[in-house]
């Protein structure tokens, strides 16, 4: 955000490129952060990533809102309202180290000290049991001895009637 508001107000395709830059590096730096809380919320539970998604969500309903707020309502410079806005990040650098709570963070890596391997039989054996679901799944639609091409036009129509019954009850 520093690139895009510090470049000066476009002049020529040169300007353009370095505030594209600064976009991509924008939203680049946003993912990077984005994979790293989510990472986390293993070690928070279940209720971690229900506040991870809605955070996500409202951050960005939040951030489009208050710079429009900013530069129309407020009549603030667009390239002042960027300036205030990219020292926001440092929220999240707060957030993680005093509002978090580290507890179930530590107990995770002092409890695992980091990945452990899984038995390979223990592979095998999901296989085929995923298999054999399938098997008792597909079982249901139709009979092993239909040829697979009938069954497709079977599930089809099947599928295109409980779609039409959405739009024409």
């Amino acid at each position: 955000m520093f690139i895009i508001a510090l470049t000066p107000p476009l002049q020529d395709s040169r300007t353009i490129a370095i505030k594209m830059c600064g976009v991509m590096l924008a939203s680049l730096s946003s993912g990077g952060g984005e994979l790293s809380f989510l990472s986390l919320t293993h070690y928070y539970g279940h209720f971690a990533l229900a506040a991870w998604g809605s955070g996500t969500g409202g951050a960005g309903l939040i951030g489009a809102g208050a710079y429009a707020l900013a530069t129309n309502t407020l009549h603030i410079d667009p390239r002042t309202s960027l300036l205030v806005f990219a020292f926001l990040p440092l929220i999240m650098v707060f957030s993680f180290f005093v509002v978090l709570p580290l507890g179930p963070l530590r107990a995770g890596v002092a409890k695992n000290g980091g990945y452990e391997a899984i038995d390979t039989a223990e592979d095998d054996n999901d296989e085929t049991e995923h298999e054999e679901e399938q098997a008792g799944l597909l079982s249901s639609t139709h009979s092993p001895s239909t040829p697979k091409a009938a069954a497709a036009l079977h599930s089809f129509k099947a599928n295109l009637h409980r779609a039409r019954s959405l739009f024409f009850p």
